[in-house]
């Protein structure tokens, strides 16, 4: 089925909307649904109720495809073949219908098409809750090199050799101790 907004992508997410006996229910690809969010368009209460419930599910958790109600239905031959994890060989389909990733490769994989989903759900696409202590200095001493590599790809570039060398001796280092 493809968007109700742009009518050319498929559409991935149903919304779903009761505001004072109002409904509102829309079939909407992923790209559409950050647009309307971004323009105030969609009600997103994600946040309010700490992420338990959401207006946003996945099309394959509510329905069967086809849509024989909307007398859309397709084909084997408009079937396109879908992109998969080079890992676990689970398909977008395969995750929408279990609701369930297939590995941590799934999450590069499938980044753009999860992101939304993500952000939804959980308000954020990045974690920023608590972490251990461990884990929080390799984050810190991660982001120290990537810094520095930066600061050092700089340096070459503009030709300051003594300020590259000294750059290059802590990455070093702290790459030792990683």
């Amino acid at each position: 089925m493809l968007c109700e907004r742009c009518n050319k992508k498929k559409a991935t997410v149903f919304y779903r909307e009761n505001i004072g006996g109002h409904l509102k229910a829309l079939r909407l690809c992923g790209e559409c649904v950050e647009i309307m969010e971004q323009a105030g368009e969609l009600e997103d209460i994600s946040s309010t109720v700490a992420g338990w419930i959401t207006p946003f599910y996945l099309m394959d958790d509510l329905f069967d495809l086809p849509f024989h109600s909307l007398g859309q239905t397709i084909s084997s031959a408009e079937a396109v073949e879908a992109p998969t994890c080079p890992l676990c060989r689970a398909s977008l389909e395969d995750i929408a219908r279990t609701g369930k990733v297939g590995c941590s490769a799934c999450y590069t994989a499938f980044a753009k098409e999860l992101s939304g989903f993500i952000r939804s759900a959980h308000g954020n696409v990045a974690h920023t809750g608590r972490v251990s202590a461990g884990y929080r200095a390799r984050m810190e001493k991660l982001e120290r090199l990537s810094g520095l590599k930066k600061q050092l790809k700089e340096a070459v570039a503009g030709e300051k050799f003594e300020l590259a060398v000294g750059l290059r001796d802590e990455i070093r280092a702290l790459e030792a101790t990683l």
